[in-house]
């Protein structure tokens, strides 16, 4: 088995609980790439929810983000894939959530917008220890609904944040019905995209691009919506702490991601 290229979550996976890379870490990866393996960033986030990574990974040239509703080369600042909503599935989906107090997140322009009021309290909104997190990398509107549809153009994907658990259940089963892409990787939201986007899909995408076939891909992850990435990876790996789904259908268990559990799996698999 000859590895040759590494997708790498990043909450639960990549990053602490914390949401840090360790120093240790970020060796781990460029001495990865120092052999000619190619790492991929492969996270439910967007550009400006991981300026931070890339201040210490600045050799990482590929990022799929938003579940894999885009691929980005980081070098030359391009989108080079991307499975968006379409507007009118976004507007659909917006009409849907009219009725209920929650977080509304669209993800487009590689950036993350929600409603002022929601940036202004977001205990309130299911931010919990990561509110500052939350602050620093959201870019508030006045109401996310009246930016919607002035914006008039499709988004990458929507993140939502509910209050009731039955308002979510409700509406995860709603959204699944339509044919759209429902995921999650906490257990208070629901991630929304298009029927055809997902990690694996972009993966997929990015390896061809690369002329990389599956089974020179090691994938490792850690919650539901990493499954179709570690599906398509001929090497998947599930951290420590992943859900019995993940651990399921990989072919090694490392350790947690508090425990560096990404830098022991390279290191015997890939710098021994």
């Amino acid at each position: 088995m000859k590895i040759r290229l590494i997708a790498l979550d990043m909450d639960g996976t990549t990053l602490t609980p914390y949401l840090q890379l360790t120093e240790r870490t970020i060796e781990t990866i460029k001495n990865t790439m120092d052999r000619n393996v190619e790492v991929v960033i492969c996270t439910g986030r967007t550009l400006d929810e991981l300026e931070d990574v890339f201040l210490h990974l600045p050799f990482v040239k590929y990022v799929i983000t938003g579940n894999g509703s885009a691929v980005w080369n980081l070098a030359t600042q391009q989108k080079i894939y991307e499975d968006t909503l379409s507007l009118e599935q976004t507007m659909q989906i917006m009409q849907l959530l009219k009725p209920i107090d929650l977080r509304i997140e669209a993800f487009a322009d590689g950036k993350v917008y929600i409603s002022q009021h929601c940036y202004d309290c977001p205990i309130e909104y299911g931010a919990g220890d990561f509110a500052h997190f939350m602050i620093k990398t959201r870019t508030p509107v006045p109401n996310i609904h009246d930016f919607i549809t002035e914006r008039n153009l499709p988004i990458d994907k929507f993140n939502l944040y509910f209050k009731n658990v039955e308002e979510r259940a409700t509406m995860w089963d709603h959204l699944e019905e339509l044919g759209y892409n429902i995921t999650t990787s906490f257990q208070q939201n629901v991630e929304v995209n298009s029927s055809t986007a997902n990690k694996g899909n972009a993966l997929r995408e990015l390896s061809s691009s690369l002329s990389v076939t599956y089974e020179n891909v090691m994938a490792i992850g850690d919650a539901m919506n990493d499954l179709s990435m570690l599906k398509f990876a001929g090497f998947p790996v599930a951290m420590g702490n992943a859900i019995p789904a993940v651990k399921e259908i990989s072919k090694h268990i490392t350790d947690t991601n508090s425990n560096e559990g990404v830098v022991k799996a390279i290191e015997k698999f890939i710098l021994n």
